[in-house]
């Protein structure tokens, strides 16, 4: 699991910095022409940003007093007299959720643009197969 958890963090840090790379090279915000393209490469920068900010909630909290319950969104609770106290910060699970979410709509309007357009080879507009 911890494997999982580094080699998705390195990747999402490399698509970050080959983001802002290319952005300091070419000036453009995103590199493909074509709107799927688009919305495909911005659900991926949005998935390695939700991804990090995620990262930073569990880092936040590394070593703390309490008992993981969640890794996504981040999730560190002790538990007290008085109740339970989460201690990762309030904003990182929401921000999280909702980058994913749009990460997953864009992908979703990339896939239907894909489709409209006839980039998708096997799959037509109409419905059949080819």
């Amino acid at each position: 699991m911890l494997v999982v958890v580094l080699v998705t963090t390195v990747l999402a840090v490399g698509v970050l910095i080959a983001k802002a790379i290319m952005l300091r090279w070419t000036e453009r915000l995103l590199l493909a022409d074509a709107a799927h393209g688009a919305l495909a490469e911005a659900a991926l920068l949005l998935a390695s940003l939700a991804w990090l900010i995620n990262m930073y909630g569990v880092i936040s909290v590394f070593g703390g007093p309490g008992q993981a319950v969640s890794l996504l969104p981040a999730r560190q609770v002790r538990r007290t007299d008085h109740g339970v106290i989460n201690l990762v910060p309030a904003w990182i699970a929401p921000t999280v959720v909702a980058l994913f979410a749009a990460a997953a709509l864009c992908l979703l309007l990339a896939v239907g643009l894909a489709v409209r357009s006839g980039k998708i080879p096997f799959i037509s507009r109409k419905g059949s197969l080819r």
